[in-house]
């Protein structure tokens, strides 16, 4: 009898125990259990990065500074060709302007009366008794010899004085024979005058010199002038003369 109520209520509970189920949704309608999904490959699901694309990007800032240092190295590959082209253009244009100032000589003699300008290397060497009347000076210039002389224009004509400065010469080298070879006007400012030349010859026939001998008047000074140039070169002897001739001046 006891045992048999033991089974009645294990019976019992089990029938509680399945209601208990039915009423929560359990029976035919219950829902199975989801199946695992499959594990998805490890490198399958490795994405491969992308590299970003490159953008090309332009600096919008554009430097202001200007650099300071300065190189101070010095290249040394120094070139070693020459150049061989010449230049064949030949400059066209040419100077127009012609210089009219006359050079000023240096120093000035202006002792007696008359003007006479003297280049460097001039050395005067004043004679005794010299005055504004008359008298002579002597210059040693560049290669020559002068004598300059004056005397009252009342005394004297310009024939006279050319023949006796040219007998007198003659009469100082008794040695030498002089012979005249031109003769032609001589301007001195606004005065005219005669210039005669002559050159030197020794026994044997050769020239050994020569010169030119200048004679004029100075009419509002009353003074007439005579210049003697000697030397070696004739060239040398007329340059030098028309040098002085240019810078004398009556007053």
């Amino acid at each position: 009898m006891v045992l048999l109520n033991k089974i009645r209520a294990i019976a019992f509970v089990t029938v509680v125990a399945l209601l208990a189920l039915t009423a929560c949704g359990g029976g035919s309608d219950v829902a199975a259990p989801l199946a695992p999904t499959a594990v998805p490959d490890a490198k399958s699901s490795v994405v491969t990065p992308v590299p970003p694309t490159a953008i090309a990007v332009s600096p919008t800032v554009i430097p202001t500074a200007i650099p300071t240092a300065i190189p101070t190295a010095i290249p040394t590959p120094i070139p070693t060709a020459i150049p061989t082209a010449i230049p064949t253009a030949i400059p066209t244009a040419i100077p127009t302007a012609i210089p009219t100032a006359t050079p000023k000589p240096p120093s000035v003699f202006d002792e007696f009366g008359f003007v006479l300008g003297l280049d460097r290397g001039a050395d005067v060497t004043n004679l005794p008794g010299n005055t504004e009347a008359q008298g002579i000076v002597q210059l040693e210039y560049s290669g020559v010899n002068v004598l300059l002389s004056w005397v009252p224009a009342n005394d004297a004509t310009i024939e006279g004085l050319l023949t006796g400065t040219f007998g007198t010469l003659e009469n100082n080298q008794p040695g030498l024979t002089l012979n005249t070879v031109s003769e032609s006007e001589l301007k001195v400012g606004l005065e005219t005058g005669t210039v005669v030349g002559f050159k030197s010859v020794d026994g044997s026939g050769d020239v050994v010199g020569g010169g030119l001998i200048g004679a004029w008047n100075c009419v509002d000074q009353d003074t007439s002038f005579t210049i003697l140039v000697t030397g070696q070169d004739a060239s040398v002897v007329q340059l030098r003369l028309n040098r002085l001739i240019d810078n004398f001046d009556c007053a």
